[in-house]
């Protein structure tokens, strides 16, 4: 990957929310919370903030050590695995709560060209569209779809990298067993969830995403980006 031709010869499509208040998150984890440490107003001489997050807030990658017992944490992810050719597959027909899998996957395939190993592979479930402030949240925090375990095996025997939604998790809101989470995490893939502006994205593109260095931090919001040639 030549960066700096890349960067000079793309377009940037931003990828992450904007961390605010009131952004959604999910139900059991902390609010986003910014307060202002010191201002001008107050006779400070500067301005600056202090920020209240969970490391799952917004759009943000989680760690094997999510799911899996002695999994790395986030500090101890190689960026690089964060970065490379990116594949976005359309998925945004799937009823509510469902899942896609396989048959999606082999037809972008048929379509575009093989899912490789080192592949960052993103479903658009069209779920970044309902992204809302609270008090108007309630549609983004359910009936998402997700990729079944079969699908998540099938990734990890390709050996993807890492593997993202638009929506707030990999697995559908209807399992509460996870196992996309176990499979993908397992086999030391990455999970990258609340990603955003999927409809702006062709169906191959670069990736860059740069997690955050959390001493045994169980995921990092980051800044995810496209470069669109």
């Amino acid at each position: 990957m030549n960066l700096p031709l890349l960067l000079r010869n793309s377009q940037i499509v931003e990828l992450s929310h904007l961390y605010e208040e009131n952004m959604p998150v999910w139900p059991s984890h902390p609010k986003f919370i910014r307060a202002t440490a010191e201002s001008y107003a107050a006779g400070d001489g500067n301005y600056n903030n202090q920020l209240l997050m969970g490391d799952h807030c917004g759009t943000h990658v989680d760690s094997p050590a999510h799911f899996i017992p002695d999994g790395k944490t986030i500090e101890e992810i190689d960026v690089r695995q964060l970065l490379g050719r990116g594949i976005c597959i359309d998925v945004s027909s799937t009823p509510a709560a469902a899942e896609f899998g396989i048959s999606e996957m082999q037809a972008w395939e048929e379509s575009h060209s093989e899912i490789a190993a080192g592949d960052i592979v993103i479903f658009r479930t069209g779920y970044h569209n309902k992204w809302r402030l609270r008090p108007d949240h309630a549609p983004f925090l359910a009936d998402w779809p997700g990729l079944s375990a079969a699908g998540a095996r099938w990734l990890g025997e390709k050996k993807v990298k890492v593997v993202g939604t638009d929506a707030m998790s990999m697995d559908a809101w209807s399992n509460h067993h996870y196992p996309v989470h176990q499979a993908l995490l397992g086999s030391d893939s990455l999970i990258i969830e609340n990603l955003a502006n999927l409809d702006r994205l062709p169906p191959i593109f670069t990736f860059i995403a740069l997690p955050l260095r959390i001493a045994g931090g169980s995921a990092s919001p980051v800044r995810a980006i496209a470069l669109v040639e």
